[in-house]
């Protein structure tokens, strides 16, 4: 099949639809007073999730709903930026996400509508500095910075000293820093530098601050921050519109390309990254076959791109080119050097590359023609800096990066490549480079083959596994849950049904159970997981296990947009000790009620049990949760109304653990009250409560027929005998209704 590529001055960048930004969530810190959280549920906003819950769909009365919600959806630029424009106190925001989601596309959005006096106009200086730039890197002074930012105006140095000097006097009260890609920034310049002293705010303390990050790389700024925004990327409802608009007037595209998304998870999963939908689009308006998987995917795009430049620069070419190894030359020696430097920086965490970096890898660079913009797969960036002018180069996209590194493992020699799949392949930030690798080999390569039994065999079983498709795969390796998933979905990836169902099929998920505790899971790992599960013959699985794995909102996330386009039981879920934030509380709650989760752990989470929109799950009439276990959360007593508020209602909940929390005697009437109307509680342990008020609860049994066990704090004596006699009277009154009579309290 021969494929012509219409080369035309708007194929590349392809068309944007205007006035589209994806959607972002904003987490505003802050606490609720009890009252206010009592007022909410007095209006029933228990069994109400926020408005981006597809479970929970009842509109709250507003002045409720501005009391109640403190994390929202928007799209808006003006809401994002509510808390620098509304506040006199220094804000910091923080904006996360995954590389292509849009990050730095919103700081030159704040930048452009600040200029143009739409948004932020209290301040009188909105600063917009690239963090990767070497010259920024460079600066110790304020002045200096100053300097580079008004490079090129013929009284730079005086107006940089002007403004200095200005916001010194008002500790930068005046001013708002937009710091881009603090991903980007030396590891040693984020603990000592003059950027990290203004982030510290030993410099210029009162400045607004806005950074953005990939959340791999910003977990020491979370504390700093006193805002913080997930860029989402786009939404069910905003790739549906992406797609309306950027197809027009053909209805037949849109529903072709919406059936195709529904029938591939990988696609799907990749494309609620803005970068990845237009990609998508592009080789469609090509007429190039949908890909199957994301290798296909970004080899499409890398081919389409540099053949686009070919053409441009003259090149006669009889059809599309979509395999590296056909490019010609020098296009071919050009695109082969740039593999090997993309191999090289991920090996040394590099993303960002010199001029001098790209003349010592690839000498003919500068003679070839488009040959310096990596034919359209690097970004130049010019820097003005106190010495002189520099450039630098990076990929436009960080997955373009990882696929040409595959690409060279591929092409070097058997024993070169024997030594990086040992030194480096179950390293987490090069594991979707080596997916991509076995995508692109077939897993057939003799290197692979020979890496993954772990084992020497005799010569003649070598020759004869070398020319056969039999993958001999170690115990070691399929006895490990995570690398069994993690092979899985390379396998999946280079769509190998036979290698990937043997996994599925195989004695480490036999029990249906998958744990992965103590174990440092990277979003890679997660979409392992979401994937293997989804794509499983098994759709009733024990328990999922991800104890303090340092899973964030983000990946919870990932996890969540999978399996509620499924239809997978998971009976118990273990989310203890990580990294997640009352962002993911909707996203739970929807997922145990989907899920038919019997058993939840979300013990040491900070902040997410302080969301109402966590506790929909108990109320909800679908919901199947018997046991949930919230020690060390860090619940709050106006949290705790919140809770005992649901649990009065949805009357299923067997078991409740909420020890090493800090509740509150002020929470009490409210728990007690609905342990008199609950009649499905066998267990509840909590602590922390004074012995007055834990006489109230026993009391408050008096009305209840099925709690057994009652954990409460230690006391003198005196308030153990209160309490048993109590107890007592609470037994005799079951016996009197005919009801079982068990009721033992821990004290």
């Amino acid at each position: 099949m021969q494929m012509h590529l219409a080369i035309d001055e708007d194929s590349w960048p392809p068309d944007q639809p205007k006035d589209f930004i994806p959607v972002f969530v904003i987490h505003h810190q802050g606490q609720h007073t009890l009252q206010q959280e009592t007022a909410l549920q007095l209006a029933g906003s228990i069994q109400t999730g926020r408005f981006h819950s597809k479970l929970f769909q009842e509109d709250l009365h507003q002045s409720l709903r501005e009391v109640l919600d403190n994390s929202k959806t928007t799209k808006q630029l003006v809401d994002i930026l509510a808390p620098l424009q509304e506040n006199d106190n220094a804000q910091f925001i923080l904006v996360e996400g995954l590389p292509g989601i849009g990050k730095s596309l919103l700081l030159q959005e704040v930048a452009y509508n600040w200029a143009k006096g739409k948004v932020l106009q209290k301040f009188k200086l909105v600063l917009l500095i690239q963090l990767r730039s070497p010259a920024v890197q460079q600066v110790s002074l304020v002045a200096d910075l100053f300097q580079l930012v008004c490079e090129g105006d013929i009284d730079a140095t005086e107006n940089a000293t002007a403004c200095c000097n200005y916001l010194f006097k008002n500790k930068g009260k005046d001013a708002v820093f937009l710091f881009d890609g603090f991903d980007e920034f030396p590891e040693h310049l984020q603990k000592d530098s003059l950027i990290t002293s203004i982030l510290k705010r030993q410099v210029l303390p009162h400045c607004g601050l806005v950074v953005t990050s990939r959340p791999h790389a910003s977990a020491r700024l979370r504390q700093q921050a006193t805002i913080r925004v997930d860029i989402l990327g786009f939404a069910e409802e905003e790739r549906k519109l992406y797609i309306e608009q950027s197809l027009k007037e053909q209805p037949h595209a849109v529903k072709e390309l919406t059936e195709y998304l529904e029938g591939n998870l990988t696609i799907n999963g990749l494309c609620f990254i803005p970068f990845n939908m237009v990609i998508l689009i592009y080789l469609y308006k090509q007429g190039i076959p949908l890909p199957s998987n994301s290798t296909q995917l970004y080899n499409y795009f890398i081919c389409l791109t540099i053949c686009r430049h070919l053409a441009k620069s003259g090149h006669a070419l009889d059809n599309t080119i979509t395999n590296l190894a056909k490019l010609p030359k020098p296009c071919n020696t050009i695109i082969q050097q740039l593999s090997k430097l993309s191999l090289d920086g991920l090996n040394n965490h590099k993303l960002i590359f010199t001029l001098e970096e790209m003349r010592v890898t690839c000498p003919g660079i500068e003679t070839t023609k488009g040959a310096l913009n990596g034919f359209g797969l690097l970004q130049a960036v010019q820097h003005f800096g106190l010495a002189g002018k520099t450039m630098t180069f990076n990929f436009v996209h960080f997955s373009i990066q990882e696929f040409l590194a595959a690409y060279h493992i591929t092409q070097l020699p058997p024993y070169e490549e024997q030594r990086v799949l040992e030194a480096k392949f179950w390293n987490d930030p090069h594991f979707n480079m080596f997916a991509m690798y076995i995508s692109l080999t077939k897993g057939q390569r003799s290197a692979f083959k020979k890496f993954i039994r772990q084992k020497q065999l005799s010569p003649l079983h070598a020759i004869k596994q070398f020319f056969s498709r039999d993958i001999v795969i170690s115990n070691d390796i399929l006895n490990d849950n995570l690398k069994s998933l993690q092979l899985f979905r390379c396998f999946y990836e280079a769509n190998d049904e036979v290698f990937y169902t043997s996994i599925q099929k195989g004695d480490t998920f036999n029990h249906k159970e998958i744990n992965l505790s103590l174990t440092s899971l990277t979003i890679y790992d997660i979409e392992c997981v979401t994937l293997f599960l989804t794509s499983s013959p098994h759709k009733e699985w024990m328990m999922l296990s991800l104890f303090n794995c340092h899973i964030q909102d983000h990946g919870f996330r990932v996890l969540h947009h999978g399996l509620m386009r499924s239809d997978i039981t998971i009976r118990e879920l273990n989310l203890s000790y990580n990294d997640l934030t009352r962002l993911s509380s909707s996203f739970i709650s929807d997922f145990i009620v989907h899920c038919r989760v019997e058993v939840l752990e979300i013990s040491g989470n900070h902040t997410i049990v302080e969301d109402p929109a966590l506790y929909g799950m108990l109320s909800h009439p679908s919901s199947r949760l018997l046991r949930l276990d919230m020690r060390l959360s860090s619940l709050s007593s106006s949290s705790a109304v919140i809770l005992f508020t649901a649990l009065a209602k949805g009357n299923k909940l067997q078991y409740l653990h909420i020890t090493y929390n800090p509740i509150a005697d002020e929470a009490c009437d409210v728990i007690a009250t609905s342990l008199q109307n609950n009649t499905s509680l066998v267990k509840l342990l909590m602590l922390n409560i004074s012995a007055e008020a834990a006489q109230c609860l026993v009391q408050a049994l008096q009305c209840n027929n099925t709690l057994q066990e009652l954990g409460l704090p230690l006391y003198t004596e005196n308030v153990k005998k209160s309490i048993t006699l109590l107890q007592e009277e609470v037994i005799k009154n079951r016996e009197i209704r005919g009801c079982q009579t068990k009721l033992v309290i821990y004290c």
